[in-house]
């Protein structure tokens, strides 16, 4: 749905019209507040961890998941040179201090950032679709869309009536 704002003006008849598409605005919005949904999960309910090639457990921060892949970052550390594009790594997923879901992703790109003062390696992945665990993070997925869809923000509540 377009809608025009405008009007007139005196001068030799000229028109400023200005276009706002409401499907792209709405959409926008939708984005921003599923961005939003994933940031609550991945700070305060969901530790990410990845296994380096020393099998450590290395924390990583996820910043966005889609059921093709997903993104996320770490320290940028200049002696460490983990992971490298193309690299295949397991990201787990900790819903609780003892059980995870593993995935595998591909490194498809990576680039320098800097969050919070902090500089930092981000990485864009490809995942593994022919896992066995693969149909349960696409509903990990699809269940924080729908999430960031209908969650609402809390107003000022500290505690939940019993």
């Amino acid at each position: 749905m377009t809608q025009r704002f405008g009007s007139n003006h005196s001068n030799g008849g000229e028109q400023n019209t200005s276009v706002i598409d409401i499907n792209q605005v709405r959409e926008k919005r939708m984005q921003e507040k599923k961005r939003r949904a994933e940031r609550v999960f991945f700070k305060n309910l969901l530790s990410v961890y990845s296994v380096t090639h020393g099998l450590k457990l290395v924390p990583i921060d996820l910043i966005e998941v889609s059921e093709e892949g997903c993104s996320f970052q770490i320290p940028y550390q200049n002696e460490v040179q983990w992971p490298k594009q193309s690299d295949e790594i397991p990201i787990r997923f900790y819903f609780s201090s003892d059980t995870y879901l593993e995935v595998q992703v591909k490194i498809s790109n990576s680039s320098h950032s800097i969050d919070q003062s902090a500089r930092m390696m981000r990485f864009g992945c490809l995942l593994d679709q022919t896992i066995k665990s693969y149909p349960a993070y696409q509903q990990f997925v699809r269940f924080l869309k729908m999430y960031a869809e209908h969650s609402h923000q809390e107003s000022g509540r500290k505690t939940l009536p019993i």
